[in-house]
């Protein structure tokens, strides 16, 4: 056996390499030990001078420094945070291998010494932290210095020929301390992308390996040896390679539905994290997911009593169908007990309605359980979607989402509510969206608060996928008394539900179905724009602002009562930075305003207006992403419309901020060194230079945020026309990066078209100049 006969020696005591030889293990450099606790201190100037005179050993003595991290490590009675930040140092220590001037590298001839040390002090070490860091910086060396070919199958590793051995000896030997068992095993799992050919060169010895551990009395040991084998079939590159291993999945379920019924949950989470699925993994457990897998993850993820391991569960089972969308839809009852599992998390709500209703919206959250459920309706549709198969889907979520409403109870309900909310940008049947949204419009009037908050969080997302139904003059008799009615509601959460879901649906109303509700609507919100709260006040100016925005001119008689109130607000805001939000959207609305009553009727009030816009950007200590900055760009935009070459005297005030907008460009993306997070949105584009291909990135924010600047520029000049002449020269220079831009044509098309711009600007001035000298 490939762990046989070379691990007869590591029993032996453990030893102090070579380059220890000068030191006296039961005497440890107290120096040493002191600047690891500095650097683990509370002391900021103590914890400086540490790392300084780290980063110098580890430049000038790395090989001392290595030995140094070991002898702490040996020594059982310093107190174990040292030992183990001298772990993790040491693992800094292994890492960037193939970097010539790394520490590894420096070590030269005593790498392998260093390789001998760190399996000994795993075997010895006593405390599981230390030990568990000590496992790591073993996995981290190894993968990086294990280097197979996927058709190649070695007996051992040639990098590491002592490593392989050892830690099967430990695992097999039964005599050992559990826990240490468990470790191996981890190490092992963490090796997998690395090491499965040499696994597979002896799949007999492997499989034995793995089924011994499975029926091991010890917990730990099961469920790092089931965690082994997910990992290790994730790695194999072919379905004949994974085929012998198939006969363990009875032994994993087993072992699954035993740590399930032990009260500390550690283990069953060690399993089904290693249970997420790839392609790879559901495919080898598909002859079994509905005989053996499903029935214990949906009894772990309905009523284990540890939340994560619940999530864990329905997560697994979620993986499965986004890893293997068509062959999970043919397993038998997984679609039912899938959505039905969605279902049961949303039902996860406090009962508590009376609290609910106190919380503040904007800073309260959805229960956790209630939002992995939502997400999950939306993950299980855009797999069907892709595979062309959610007609099929829909037809069982039609049956479960009118069962929830049938039976009146405010959880199912809002589940119900949620399920047709989440997958509404997914039907595409004009006759079916209109159906789900009058099952939404019914429970706008329900008596429960939860039950009204939801239905107008559903009505916001089927005028955003939908919006040309939902603006019908079918829906929108309907719809806008409902709204009138969401703006009086008595729970104060379901009101301002109800103003964020007008700002989606009004913007496709038409100008002659909203008409005939302005009246009633604006004395509803006359009265919340007087609010204290101001959240109140943001949601009633957006309001305001997308009523002003779609019927124009015939909002011109509200102009007089909003103007000093908008006015007030801007006064009271425009030195607050945590009202940036607020200020904004003052600066949108009035816009929208002077839109509506044009040049004439805004006249009076566009110095003060303006110079308030100018002011806000004078704000010091602004945050990067400072909102006030996009609303003023279209706010500027439209008042520029409106007041023609009046708008001149702001120009300068203006325009610098715009312009600094088209330096917005792609950079290239290097993996490993990026900041971007899972929620950005991002665009990708290749560009060839030099002979190489590079893959730029750029935030979708940033694209809209420089396609607004040069729609801004463009009405600037097409207004202003031979009065822009005096910027011509600096938005000219400014404009030339953005020919080259590459990520969305349409961009660099308005770029031409406002140049041409800037072209007849300069001629028409010059022209105008020329007549009156």
């Amino acid at each position: 056996m490939w762990f046989g006969k070379s691990c007869r020696n590591t029993t032996e005591a453990v030893k102090v390499p070579l380059y220890f030889k000068s030191h006296d293990r039961q005497a440890v450099d107290a120096g040493f030990v002191e600047t690891i606790r500095q650097l683990l201190g509370t002391d900021n100037n103590a914890r400086n001078v540490a790392e300084q005179r780290y980063d110098s050993a580890k430049r000038t003595e790395p090989v001392q420094l290595v030995a140094s991290l070991v002898q702490v490590l040996l020594k059982s009675d310093i107190e174990v945070p040292v030992r183990e930040q001298c772990a993790v140092l040491l693992r800094q220590c292994c890492g960037k291998v193939k970097d010539a001037d790394s520490t590894w590298q420096k070590l030269g001839t005593h790498q392998a010494q260093l390789r001998g040390q760190l399996l000994q002090i795993l075997e010895a070490e006593a405390v599981p932290q230390v030990r568990r860091k000590v496992s790591d910086c073993i996995q981290s060396l190894a993968n990086q210095i294990v280097d197979i070919e996927d058709d190649q199958r070695p007996q051992n590793l040639q990098e590491w020929p002592e490593l392989m051995p050892t830690l099967f000896r430990i695992i097999c030997d039964t005599s050992q301390d559990s826990n240490l068992r468990a470790d191996c095993l981890w190490i092992v799992k963490e090796l997998t992308c690395s090491v499965w050919q040499m696994l597979l060169a002896n799949p007999t010895q492997t499989y034995q390996v793995l089924q011994t551990c499975l029926a091991d009395p010890a917990l730990a040991v099961k469920a790092e040896a089931a965690a082994l084998l997910c990992s290790f079939v994730d790695s194999i590159s072919s379905r004949e390679g994974r085929k012998p291993f198939q006969q363990l999945i009875p032994d994993v379920t087993t072992v699954m539905a035993q740590l399930a019924s032990d009260p500390e949950p550690k283990h069953l989470n060690t399993v089904l994290q290693a249970f997420q699925s790839t392609t790879e993994t559901a495919d080898f457990f598909k002859q079994h997911i509905a005989t053996h897998l499903m029935p214990v993850l949906c009894g772990i993820a309905k009523s284990h009593q540890d939340m994560a391991a619940r999530k864990y569960a329905f997560e697994v089972i979620v993986s499965f169908m986004e890893s293997k969308p068509k062959m999970m839809l043919k397993v038998p009852h997984y679609i039912e007990q899938a959505l039905d599992l969605c279902v049961h998390f949303m039902m996860q709500l406090e009962d508590d309605i009376s609290g609910w209703m106190q919380e503040d919206d904007e800073d309260g959250e959805d229960e956790e359980l209630f939002s992995v459920g939502k997400e999950a309706v939306d993950r299980i549709s855009r797999c069907a979607v892709k595979v062309e198969a959610f007609p099929f889907l829909l037809e069982g979520l039609k049956q479960a989402v009118t069962k929830l409403f049938q039976t009146g109870e405010w959880k199912q309900v809002v589940a119900g509510i949620s399920t047709l909310a989440m997958i509404a940008e997914y039907v595409d049947d004009e006759a079916t969206v209109s159906q789900m949204t009058n099952g939404i419009k019914i429970q706008l009037g329900a008596s429960n608060a939860r039950v009204r908050y939801a239905a107008w969080g559903g009505m916001a997302q089927f005028s955003e996928d939908h919006a040309d139904v939902v603006s019908s003059e079918a829906f929108t008799s309907q719809l806008l008394p409902e709204f009138l009615k969401g703006l009086d509601d008595s729970c104060p959460r379901v009101s301002l539900r109800c103003m964020e879901a007008f700002q989606h649906y009004g913007e496709a109303l038409e100008r002659e179905d909203l008409e005939p509700f302005i009246q009633p609507l604006m004395e509803k919100l006359g009265a919340k724009l007087q609010s204290q709260d101001i959240k109140v006040q943001k949601k009633a100016i957006t309001f305001i602002a997308v009523i002003a925005g779609q019927v124009d001119d015939a909002f011109a008689p509200y102009y007089g009562h909003l103007m000093p109130v908008l006015k007030q607000v801007i006064q009271n805001t425009l030195h607050k930075t945590e009202e940036r939000q607020l200020l904004g959207k003052c600066f949108e609305c009035i816009s929208l305003l002077a839109r509506a009553v044009g040049r004439s009727g805004f006249k009076a009030d566009a110095e003060q207006i303006m110079q308030a816009m100018i002011e806000a950007t004078k704000v010091p200590n602004l945050p990067m992403s400072d909102p006030v900055k996009e609303y003023m760009m279209a706010a500027s935009e439209r008042i520029c419309s409106t007041l023609k070459e009046d708008f001149l005297p702001f120009v300068s005030h203006i325009l610098p901020g715009v312009l600094e907008k088209f330096t917005l460009a792609p950079r290239e993306f290097t993996p490993g060194n990026n900041d971007i997070d899972d929620d950005d949105e991002v665009n990708l584009t290749l560009l060839r230079e030099n002979g190489q291909v590079k893959v730029m990135i750029m935030y979708s924010s940033e694209i809209q945020d420089l396609k607004g600047a040069l729609e801004c520029v463009h009405t600037f000049v097409e207004e202003l026309a031979a009065a822009y002449a005096p910027f011509v020269t600096q938005t000219a220079q400014a404009l030339l990066p953005v020919f080259d831009f590459t990520m969305e044509d349409g961009i660099r098309d308005l770029a031409f078209e406002t140049w041409g711009q800037l072209c007849r600007s300069a001629r028409q001035g010059g022209q105008a100049w020329h007549d009156a000298e």
